[in-house]
């Protein structure tokens, strides 16, 4: 039993240390198309990297969300879809409890989000009121400078998702 948890240890300690060079091909590889997007920051609302200006980011979607109780988790590996849009947007596909998922797309501010969603083939998504008909659409959420497609056939969790990131991005203190 001892060899067993010794091995185990040793398994998380390899599989958790990645070498200097690793970590920056990661970080490389993730890098926005275009530097004006707000970047998709893994960090926790509230701390710097996190910026509370009114436009969403990487770090306030995720925290909407677990606030909402939904438990997302970032999907690393997955690439988004759609690719209708997006060209000018910074994009990540959050994992929504086991089996929804959610394509969010970041743009630098609201002009841009909208100028780039007339290029949405609308018929194919209904948003978070409307039910979804045998074909299963996407949910289209729009909120600020972010537009995300959430694919799940759970009303509920429809209704969820679309309402914590419709109530808006976090807004600065006031003075």
């Amino acid at each position: 039993m001892r060899d067993l948890v010794v091995i185990a240890v040793a398994i998380l300690v390899t599989a958790c240390s990645r070498s200097d060079k690793e970590k920056a091909d990661a970080a490389s590889a993730g890098q926005n198309r275009d530097s004006t997007v707000p970047k998709a920051v893994a960090a926790a609302a509230g701390d710097s990297a996190c910026a509370a200006n009114g436009l969403w980011a990487e770090c306030s979607v995720l925290y909407r969300l677990e606030r909402a109780g939904l438990a997302p988790h970032l999907d690393s590996t997955a690439k988004v879809e759609e690719k209708s849009i997006g060209q000018r947007a910074a994009s990540f596909v959050v994992k929504v409890g086991l089996l929804a998922r959610l394509e969010v797309f970041l743009y630098p501010d609201s002009a841009t989000r909208i100028a780039d969603e007339a290029h949405l083939d609308r018929k194919d998504l209904v948003n978070a009121t409307q039910e979804q008909t045998i074909k299963r659409e996407r949910t289209l959420i729009e909120n600020a400078n972010l537009v995300g497609l959430l694919t799940s056939i759970n009303a509920h969790q429809r209704e969820r998702v679309s309402d914590a990131l419709t109530a808006g991005p976090p807004q600065p203190p006031s003075k």
